[in-house]
């Protein structure tokens, strides 16, 4: 249990945040925020959505969101997720800051007055939105999707992470964070910006530096360096050993997946190769085939790549050196997943104007 005595609460500022919270800036006055929540008063039961299998950048907006909502409507939120946080920081994250998250299966979309997203849209493909009922509040920075009808629509997508446009909201309202807070945004912009290195703003830049002060570097230290079980080091051993590289392109499939985000995980890891420009990952988790694409940063058109590699075959979304899919067949084989991995690499050496190859092993065997 953490130490209530660590989680103080501090207000934001305008001297804190000056780049956020200026109120001249573009980021500020294109998005009304009091008229939004003027919108939604009388809401009373609000269910915050993520993306299936969330992020920390997804947690730690989630998290905010609930606290401005509960703060402005005296509403009760509910934070859902209808996949697996899988990846051993993520969890660590949940753990170490008590993050209340409920699975969606347990809960009934019906028996709220208002939904919620945050770090995704509807009809990505990456979130369990009801098909029969938009979301009244859409908060992302990824490219805008068209025909969505919400009360509170803010899409920005030329911010870093989702967790910066929230915490403008608590810095317009002048609603104080505590530390498990704090230290949520904080791992969400370290994360999302591999330490402000990767799609950074000048708003990145300036929640990060505010941020450091006030958050607890031991639980950091925790959900930074988490135990991993042995089959984490078996994942990593399967994937060393089946990545491809076809010029600058590294390419994997691992098949089976113990949890949907290790394609993510093993794309990151395999960018850092010294030859690679670009990382293409794909597996499979209970029958459907999830690929992560990840790139250099000078070339930021992962999420249209990712959309043209999949096309009309499922989904797929992203934005500058990320981007990520999933298949719309179900992938219950390992034939089908190389059959299914292979197109997708030729798919993409076409869209990259990359010449086609086999391919050589990463590793000698």
């Amino acid at each position: 249990m953490n130490d209530p005595k660590k989680n103080r609460r501090v207000s934001i500022t305008s001297d804190a945040l000056p780049i956020i919270g200026e109120p001249n800036t573009p980021a500020v006055s294109r998005f009304d925020l009091n008229a939004a929540i003027d919108r939604l008063k009388g809401r009373k039961n609000i269910l915050i959505f993520m993306h299936d299998n969330p992020d920390p950048d997804s947690l730690a907006a989630a998290m905010g969101l609930g606290r401005l909502l509960e703060h402005e409507l005296a509403a009760k939120t509910t934070l859902a997720v209808s996949g697996i946080v899988g990846r051993a920081e993520n969890r660590a994250m949940v753990e170490v800051l008590e993050i209340p998250i409920q699975t969606l299966h347990n809960l009934n979309t019906d028996d709220f007055d208002c939904l919620a997203i945050v770090d995704s849209q509807p009809r990505t493909g990456n979130n369990s939105l009801p098909d029969n009922r938009d979301p009244d509040i859409v908060v992302d920075h990824h490219p805008a999707r068209t025909g969505v009808r919400s009360t509170w629509f803010d899409v920005r997508d030329d911010f870093g992470a989702t967790s910066t446009i929230v915490l403008q909201y608590l810095h317009e309202r002048n609603i104080p964070i505590d530390t498990r807070l704090a230290t949520a945004f904080f791992y969400a912009l370290r994360t999302e910006t591999r330490d402000l290195g990767r799609e950074a703003t000048e708003a990145e830049r300036a929640a990060y530096v505010f941020l450091v002060s006030h958050i607890n570097h031991d639980w950091l230290d925790r959900i930074c360096h988490p135990k991993v079980p042995r089959q984490h080091f078996e994942a990593l051993d399967r994937a060393m050993r089946s990545a491809r590289v076809h010029g600058n392109l590294v390419a994997v499939n691992l098949d089976e997946l113990s949890y949907p985000d290790l394609v993510a995980e093993i794309a990151d890891l395999l960018l850092r190769f010294e030859g690679a420009r670009f990382t293409l990952v794909g597996g499979r988790y209970q029958g459907k085939a999830y690929v992560s694409l990840r790139t250099d940063v000078d070339f930021k058109k992962a999420g249209a790549t990712m959309r043209a590699v999949i096309g009309t075959d499922g989904t797929a979304g992203g934005h500058g050196t990320m981007a990520g899919g999933r298949l719309r067949n179900p992938i219950d084989t390992p034939e089908a997943m190389h059959t299914a991995f292979a197109n997708l690499v030729v798919r993409l050496q076409q869209t990259l104007g990359l010449p086609q190859s086999a391919g050589v092993n990463l590793l000698d065997s």
